[in-house]
């Protein structure tokens, strides 16, 4: 009998584990026009903070499953979750928002490998954004083809 109430309790847990929803909220082209800087925000439901990540595709490309940065509790302001990204030059990127939980990695700056190229992430918290509107980042319309 336990087994039994041991596999319904954990087909129970199991069935309330929520799912998590990833969504598009900002792309930014490179000033080169060959990659862009694509921020993916994730929820797990009320309750748990949201999560931003950073990728640099091929320009149009879908965000890969392998971000650069992850960025997870961020606010832009005292009433909007998210970061801010902008090309800081044409190999360099900046994120940035006022205050987070914790980003990954745990550095200012970092190089990374691209279909491009290398680029160089530029990432830190203390900066607000006066024009994000309140709640979390909108969707936006995505990649624009498959790649």
């Amino acid at each position: 009998m336990r087994p039994v109430l041991l596999v319904l309790t954990l087909l129970v847990l199991g069935a309330c584990a929520p799912d998590v929803e990833r969504i598009e909220v900002a792309r930014v082209a490179a000033p080169d026009g060959a990659l862009d800087a694509v921020v993916v925000q994730s929820s797990a439901g009320a309750g748990s903070p949201f999560g931003y990540v950073l990728d640099l595709p091929v320009a149009g490309c879908p965000a890969s499953d392998r971000p650069v940065l992850r960025v997870v509790g961020a606010r832009r302001s005292a009433s909007a979750a998210g970061v801010t990204v902008a090309w800081a030059g044409p190999r360099t990127v900046r994120v940035t928002w006022l205050d987070a939980r914790f980003r990954d990695p745990d550095v200012d700056e970092l190089v990374v490998g691209t279909a491009s190229g290398p680029v160089t992430v530029l990432s830190g918290s203390g900066e607000a954004d006066p024009t994000a509107p309140p709640g979390g980042m909108p969707a936006i319309a995505g990649a624009s083809r498959d790649c």
